[in-house]
């Protein structure tokens, strides 16, 4: 074992390898075992032109999510940003530079996550009629996109990332979040235009502050029961600025974490031997997507943390505001956390960092559960489903933060094609208006006045 040396590494000074190669955009684990094997648990690795700390040890990772007295998240605690280090068009740096619970520090990020904690609440409660009512909406949402999709026939093929796993988050979000008509389908693409960094992030960035602070104005002057008014509802007050830009947030990171969540619980089962594939099928699927979150996990690394004093970490001794990436997915394969490949350690284990730990911890972990198991459970359900094309050749993004496909072609059979019209026992007990009913396949003329219904049938067309 190395020891740290008493001086910190300068970054600028190490020769290191870019992370972003077509490597990891296909075999991400291949390279993360080759930089912990040269470095050990923390590796600097060059991004986008920009040196930084990777973080791949299991432990280390926990470490540093952990102790938030040392590792801050504002990005103003970052050292080649203040000393104009960091190019002006970074194609990372817009998602950076907007305040939210995502980024925010000590008492700050203490007092908007207990408002966004407040709001969110019955959403997630089982006991809630709020929790009922979403839950019932989801599970009508990927019944009526199974059905578009198959269009009445019995079998064909479909883009399972497109033309399901995309849409349902954005479905959940518009219900959850309250807007009018359907106003999210236009600002939705934007979260993954930010994600993704490039030339057209920063503008993406601001359309979609700009979108969810109308609807924070909006729903000040129009209160319903969604997760808007409950934000802006919480003592003390928010502004509708701060609620916009929670908002912001809340549609990026639950958008990519569930879309991408869906298609890698998919793939974990079609892309299996036959008796790995049954093995999963007959478990609950809330195991099946656990130990996608461990095999998998669809926020392979996650945002930025500063050390506020020359700390050890791993074989290295990290500067104070050296920019510092936790990777998730490395984490999940460290021997010291879990054999990679072992199916038993990846079902049964608990301790797993998919939704972060420590005090930014997923605040909405239980609400993207939900929306997951549901879709993952409604598909396997009502269809019988083939991998359209091999493993190896099926296109994976390129992105830092994100692990997840651009596009999914699977053929399907279908099992059943009718969607149930009659609710639920338990959303006919909860209180407020009857839930609207579900045709057996959506109404093209009225569903196509909406941006996404009219995308999803330019699909289906295709």
């Amino acid at each position: 074992m190395q020891f740290p040396p008493s001086e910190p590494s300068e970054l600028a000074s190490l020769a290191v390898e870019p992370l972003m190669t077509r490597d990891f955009e296909t075999r991400p684990a291949t390279v993360y075992a080759r930089l912990r094997a040269r470095y050990g648990p923390v590796a600097p690795v060059d991004l986008h032109g920009v040196p930084v700390w990777l973080v791949l040890g299991f432990g280390e990772v926990r470490e540093v999510l952990r102790d938030e007295s040392v590792w801050k998240k504002d990005v103003q605690h970052w050292r080649w940003l203040r000393e104009g280090r960091v190019p002006a068009d970074w194609p990372l740096l817009p998602g950076y530079q907007v305040s939210v619970l995502l980024v925010q520090d000590d008492q700050r990020h203490k007092a908007t996550r207990a408002a966004v904690e407040e709001a969110l609440a019955p959403f997630q409660d089982a006991n809630a009629p709020q929790s009922w009512e979403l839950a019932n909406a989801v599970s009508r949402h990927a019944d009526e996109l199974i059905a578009f999709f198959a269009d009445g026939g019995d079998s064909g093929w479909a883009d399972l990332g497109a033309q399901f796993a995309r849409a349902l988050p954005l479905m959940a979000v518009n219900r959850l979040f309250g807007f009018p008509v359907e106003q999210g389908d236009d600002v939705f693409m934007d979260s993954w235009r930010m994600v993704d960094g490039g030339p057209d992030a920063a503008a993406a960035v601001g359309r979609l502050v700009a979108a969810t602070t109308e609807l924070a104005a909006y729903k000040r002057q129009n209160p319903g029961d969604d997760l808007t008014t409950r934000l802006l509802a919480v003592e003390p007050p928010l502004t509708v600025e701060q609620i916009g830009l929670e908002l912001y947030a809340i549609i990026v990171t639950m958008a990519e974490m569930v879309s991408h969540a869906i298609t890698n619980s998919v793939l974990e089962v079609l892309a299996g031997e036959a008796g790995t594939r049954d093995g999963l099928l007959a478990g609950p699927v809330e195991e099946l997507v656990n130990r996608v979150h461990i095999a998998s996990p669809p926020w392979a690394n996650l945002t930025f943390r500063y050390p506020v004093a020359d700390t050890d970490l791993g074989d290295f001794r990290l500067a104070a505001g050296d920019a510092v990436l936790p990777s998730i997915a490395a984490a999940h394969s460290d021997p010291m956390f879990a054999t990679p490949g072992s199916q038993e350690a990846s079902v049964s284990s608990r301790a797993h960092l998919a939704w972060g730990a420590g005090p930014h911890q997923c605040p909405g972990r239980g609400l993207a559960d939900m929306i997951v198991t549901t879709a993952v459970g409604k598909l396997f359900e009502r269809c019988d489903l083939e991998l359209g094309l091999p493993v190896d050749q099926l296109p994976w993004r390129s992105s830092t933060h994100v692990r997840g496909l651009k596009s999914f072609p699977v053929r399907y059979r279908m099992r059943t094609r009718q969607v149930p019209v009659a609710a639920p026992a338990a959303e006919a007990a909860a209180p407020g208006p009857a839930p609207e009913p579900v045709a057996p396949a959506p109404a093209e003329p009225e569903r196509l006045r909406s941006a996404l219904w009219r995308f999803l049938a330019s699909l289906r067309r295709g």
